[in-house]
């Protein structure tokens, strides 16, 4: 059973920040782009602000494609309209978690999870990123307490919030607290299919 919960540890380790990019960036993307439509939509789209929303997205994109993407991001992000910004620096943290740096990326996903000025949306995106990229040395508890917000709410991160926290239940020993998790996952009809499969296969390991 022990080799069980560490592969599953390991499983939610490997490639975290890449795997969770590919799959929830998009979503980042879309906000991003609202934000650049809806504050153009607002005022009129003049002129001046076209050339704003033009000027942030050639500096994005050109950095984006630099070497140093994680540096040159950093170098343009002061220059970019909150769109921008805000999609920069979800960026630079996937950057920095696919460098290997855990505790650069944990350190600026909770700077964005903390920045009242971008969607809760996006803050709880950031937050589960964060847990997603805490290094081995971060307190399981504190961790748990990160995630509580988003497990016990209503939003669409909430499966996903589960899905981690019970990992750290199985890792803290408490097997029923993790099935209970795993069970709310399986019977909200929001939940991913594959996320789902996941804790339903968990959850006949757990039970068996």
């Amino acid at each position: 059973m022990a080799d069980i919960f560490d592969e599953i540890d390991e499983e939610l380790k490997q490639d975290r920040a890449k795997q969770v990019w590919l799959r929830y960036g998009k979503y980042v993307a879309a906000a991003a782009a609202a934000i650049v439509l809806g504050v153009g939509a607002s005022q009129g789209y003049s002129a001046w602000q076209q050339s704003q929303a033009e000027a942030a997205a050639n500096a994005y994109h050109q950095a984006l494609v630099a070497d140093d993407a994680v540096s040159a991001l950093q170098g343009e992000l002061a220059g970019l309209n909150d769109g921008y910004a805000a999609l920069a620096r979800f960026r630079i943290a996937a950057g920095k978690a696919e460098a290997g740096d855990a505790a650069g990326a944990e350190a600026d996903y909770l700077a964005i999870a903390s920045d009242s000025g971008i969607s809760d949306l996006y803050r709880e995106a950031a937050t589960l990123l964060s847990a997603m990229n805490a290094p081995d040395s971060a307190k399981p508890a504190e961790i748990q307490n990160r995630l509580e917000p988003i497990a016990n709410g209503t939003g669409p991160w909430r499966p996903l919030a589960l899905e981690m926290s019970a990992a750290l239940d199985l890792k803290a020993g408490d097997r029923e607290a993790a099935l209970a998790k795993l069970q709310s996952i399986i019977e909200m009809e929001e939940t991913p299919p594959e996320l789902r499969q996941r804790a339903a296969q968990l959850a006949e390991v757990l039970k068996s």
